[in-house]
């Protein structure tokens, strides 16, 4: 059982947050977390990014509870099924629910290795993309952002719409902007610095750049620009959980919440009927291959007959 050492390292240099585990107990427990982040990783579908916290949590727990501090208690079955039920009480619904999929499935990965088995294939569906919002639509929801009622919401929500819709920033990217990241470029243009594991620059669009740099000039360079205050910026729901507590005001929304996934889809789509290069929109949007733009391809306009013709034509030498 190998891992590439750069794996290995992760794993040895992983430490909690101290309200996750306090510290004199993660110095107890760090050598059985470490132990069992290796077994995992090596014998199931996650890495140490992702597993390593809730493997902290459960052995925590376990310690607490008095439980054997063995592998083959810690994951059984029954022993994560407690910790769900009993442990993870003071956990949002949501991150309960991701812990208890990331703890079973390391449990069956393990088991399944130690038998010398495969894990069974995982049939998946086809994911359908979310529809891009109409123009209509559009036009509502900046209105929305824009008639919040306090400074701070009006700043994290249109802060939120231009670098979805005018950037096509997914959440994970976006949570990670920073003041220093939103600045001027020639003629007026808005350019964000994107960072982690898609790194890139993008150029906002031209309807939604003024907006962006308005919103962005009062943050600090070290500030992140939305939900500055928000110290988990791995959590999945850092933008849903914000737009559940402020829902349309405008009854001609489709929609009772702002979905960032849809705004990202709208950008895609806005570039795809512009006729940008594909490798433009590739870079921009920091997918890695023209298979990731297929699934819109149904959201495109249509083009006529004779204007199709003439493109396929091309202009005369």
């Amino acid at each position: 059982m190998r891992l590439e050492v750069a794996v290995s390292n992760r794993l040895l240099a992983y430490a909690p947050k101290p309200e996750t585990v306090p510290p004199a107990q993660w110095r107890r427990i760090a050598p059985v977390v470490r132990s069992l982040g290796f077994l995992t990783v090596a014998a199931g579908p996650y890495g140490p990014d992702v597993i390593m916290t809730p493997l902290a949590r459960l052995v925590a727990w376990a310690e607490a509870q008095g439980l054997p501090l063995e592998p083959s208690v810690l994951l059984d079955q029954s022993t994560v099924e407690r910790f769900i039920l009993v442990g993870c009480r003071d956990m949002a619904a949501n991150s309960r629910r991701t812990c208890s999929s990331q703890l079973r499935r390391a449990s069956e990965a393990l088991l399944l290795d130690q038998l010398g088995q495969h894990p069974p294939i995982r049939l998946k569906a086809i994911a359908t993309p979310v529809a891009p919002y109409p123009p209509a639509e559009v036009a509502h929801w900046l209105i929305w952002a824009q008639s919040l009622p306090t400074p701070s919401q009006r700043r994290n929500a249109c802060l939120l719409f231009c670098l979805g819709i005018g950037c096509g920033l997914a959440v994970e990217d976006l949570v990670y902007v920073q003041g220093r990241d939103i600045r001027p470029g020639p003629t007026g243009r808005a350019l964000v610095n994107v960072h982690g594991r898609r790194p890139r620059t993008v150029v906002c669009r031209y309807a939604y750049e003024e907006l962006l740099l308005a919103e962005a000039e009062a943050i600090p360079a070290d500030a992140y620009v939305f939900r500055p205050d928000w110290q988990n910026r791995t959590s999945k729901h850092i933008a849903s959980d914000w737009l559940a507590k402020y829902p349309r005001i405008i009854g001609r929304c489709d929609s009772a919440v702002l979905q960032t996934q849809r705004l990202r889809t709208t950008w895609l789509v806005d570039l795809l009927n512009a006729g940008l290069p594909l490798t433009v929109i590739l870079k921009a949007s920091g997918l890695a291959t023209l298979h990731s733009l297929s699934r819109y391809l149904v959201f495109l306009s249509d083009v006529s007959e004779a204007e199709a013709c003439d493109l396929l034509r091309g202009a005369a030498a």
